[in-house]
């Protein structure tokens, strides 16, 4: 699952926390859309990927995680959601796949989630840090 795959545990960077209880889904996008990740990206069967923008359905051992942040539901376990911030190998559109990570998430978010490389200690983005964050954009 999402929250137990090394790929998705915070490096010994200070920086991979996260977000506090009072970040939304919508302010950590905005972020990410302000800084260039205005794309779309979505989780298919198979462990594949589909850019929203060029309609490539790709490996997703072909993208690379570049941030992530995740939300956990305070009181609701489905609300346990990762915002990747990735690029798409066929067009190198920027943006944000979201994931459901833990007890809930869903077959296609697991086998994404496991397969994606973790770049994010050599990435242009803080990891765990939306662009919006302390940690901007080095692009």
């Amino acid at each position: 699952m999402l929250g137990t795959h090394a790929a998705m545990q915070p490096g010994p960077n200070p920086r991979n926390r996260p977000p506090s209880d009072n970040t939304t889904l919508v302010a950590i996008i905005e972020g990410y859309r302000t800084s260039g990740f205005d794309s779309d990206f979505s989780a298919l069967e198979g462990a594949r990927i589909r850019c929203e923008t060029c309609g490539a359905e790709t490996d997703a051992t072909q993208y690379v995680i570049e941030s992530l942040r995740r939300l956990e539901g305070a009181s609701d376990p489905d609300d346990m959601l990762a915002v990747i911030a990735t690029r798409c190998p066929a067009c190198a559109a920027e943006g944000t796949l979201i994931l459901g990570y833990g007890p809930m998430a869903s077959g296609e978010d697991t086998d994404v989630a496991i397969a994606m490389k973790d770049g994010r200690d050599s990435g242009p983005l803080a990891p765990n840090a939306s662009p919006a964050d302390e940690a901007a954009v080095s692009k």
